[in-house]
């Protein structure tokens, strides 16, 4: 599990490349789009009457005083940009919130390419906007009320300043995290065990949440960005490794193991499907049970030991040569089984609408990445290239 805080940190980088996608850009249109309209209408409304208060201000004074309108002029201005750059933000996110719940729905169904147990649409969005609301009242209480103790520590010099920045931090991980939690009917306080136990991560999620809101213009796509990221940190960290699948994993399933791989760190880790140690993270596995564990495989599933020898040669050095047991293995009886399209797109790393085009990318990317010649090895290569042909036919 990833509990440092320079993994939080990359989890919202993640969240800000996620909202780019086609298929979640309109969370962040949206509410972009009506907090303009409400903005340029104030801004509007705010320099007419201050046009109407300068003409009543001109025709009081003298006419030799004409010139204070070349300084209220750029002193209105600046007071204005100062409120819309401060306001806008809160506003946007206000406005947001009835669609963040939708927005973490869509980017876990994104990552892991199942859909939730209880789906959202636009329809429910606008039904569920008052109970949504009184959430965010809830969640404002908690910190409000945890604010106090932090306040009292500002007078502490050096020490009161960081820790109320860690309160800041904290709080706005929780925030962000409320939204992919809550669509599966988490509760507040087991929300913020999940989040307690790997407050490293937890913490550099919300530090760098903080930083960001400190910068004009780009914090208006905070909200947004921190919700996709907290969603693929609920996905991957804290719902369980074993249940993520999406565009940046693989998954190779045999008798004995699961193999997932990450296309971007071309770590491989995953789970034990049968044995001793069922159930179990690979990473959890002693290295001489897997070994025991690899001998077993050589004299009944020889696919398997395959599997296990990639990661054990990937994540533990430990270099197996061809095996003769396996080599020689008695292969079943039963005829082995074509590879199935929901196998193969897990595989692929891509979801069940990906088109020809998607299939060849993903396909390149993996065997650019995985193929023997470049530190790969030959079992993967071979998956990834029959999961090519299932598809492509």
């Amino acid at each position: 599990m990833a509990t440092n805080p320079l993994s939080g940190a990359e989890y919202l980088l993640e969240g800000i490349r996620l909202i780019a996608r086609p298929g979640l850009r309109r969370f962040v249109v949206i509410p972009l789009a009506v907090n303009i309209l409400i903005f340029s209408a104030a801004i509007a409304l705010g320099v007419r009457l201050f046009e109407h208060f300068l003409a009543t201000l001109d025709a009081r004074l003298p006419s030799w005083l004409g010139w204070l309108d070349w300084i209220l002029w750029p002193m209105f201005v600046l007071v204005l940009l100062v409120v819309v750059f401060n306001l806008f933000a809160l506003v946007a996110n206000l406005i947001a919130s009835p669609f963040n719940s939708l927005l973490a729905e869509k980017v876990e169904r994104m990552l892991t390419g199942r859909p939730l147990d209880q789906g959202s649409s636009f329809a429910s969005v606008i039904a569920e906007s008052l109970p949504t609301l009184i959430d965010e009242i809830k969640k404002l209480l908690y910190a409000v009320v945890l604010a106090i103790p932090f306040l009292l520590l500002l007078f502490v010099p050096v020490v009161g300043q960081i820790l109320w920045f860690l309160y800041i931090a904290w709080v706005l991980a929780v925030q962000y995290s409320d939204y992919p939690m809550g669509n599966h009917g988490m509760k507040f306080r087991e929300m913020r065990r999940r989040l307690g136990r790997q407050r490293g991560m937890s913490l550099g999620f919300g530090a760098s949440a903080a930083m960001l809101s400190m910068v004009p213009v780009v914090n208006f796509i905070l909200m947004p960005s921190a919700v996709a990221g907290a969603t693929a940190m609920w996905v991957r960290e804290l719902k369980g490794a074993n249940h993520y699948q999406g565009a940046t994993q693989s998954r190779v399933a045999t008798r004995w193991v699961l193999l997932v791989i990450d296309h971007l760190s071309g770590r491989i880790g995953g789970e034990v499907l049968a044995g001793p140690h069922a159930g179990r993270s690979l990473d959890q596995v002693p290295t001489e049970d897997l070994v025991e564990m690899l001998e077993t495989c050589y004299a009944s599933d020889p696919e398997s030991a395959e599997a296990l020898e990639v990661y054990l040669d990937r994540e533990r050095g430990r270099k197996t040569a061809e095996s003769p047991r396996r080599r020689h293995a008695e292969i079943p009886h039963s005829p082995i089984e074509q590879m199935q399209p929901e196998e193969a797109r897990a595989i692929l790393g891509i979801g069940p609408d990906a088109g020809p085009q998607e299939v060849r990318g993903a396909h390149r990317r993996l065997i650019q990445r995985l193929h023997p010649d470049r530190g790969g090895s030959d079992y993967l290569a071979a998956k990834i290239n029959e999961a090519k042909q299932v598809l492509l036919g």
